[in-house]
């Protein structure tokens, strides 16, 4: 898998997980020959409760933003 904005990454993992219309929960991953890469990603899980105020199109960087820091903190204890 190669994507245009990075065009020089060797590897593109990515991982998914949602909810379908029917309530099935679907979820995939791709190593991009990272063998087991894709199921390491998928267990980052960012949770957030709805506190009654929209936050609009900038909830998606605090949800990016929250899971970033966790995988940091994960990696300055090891």
């Amino acid at each position: 898998m190669r994507l245009e904005g990075i065009p020089s990454a060797t590897h593109n993992v990515y991982a998914y997980r949602f909810e379908g219309q029917d309530g099935a929960i679907h979820e995939g991953s791709n190593d991009d020959e990272e063998h087991g890469a894709g199921r390491q990603l998928l267990r980052t899980i960012v949770s957030r409760w709805y506190s009654g105020n929209k936050l609009g199109p900038r909830r998606f960087t605090h949800i990016c933003d929250v899971g970033l820091s966790a995988v940091k903190n994960l990696l300055n204890k090891g």
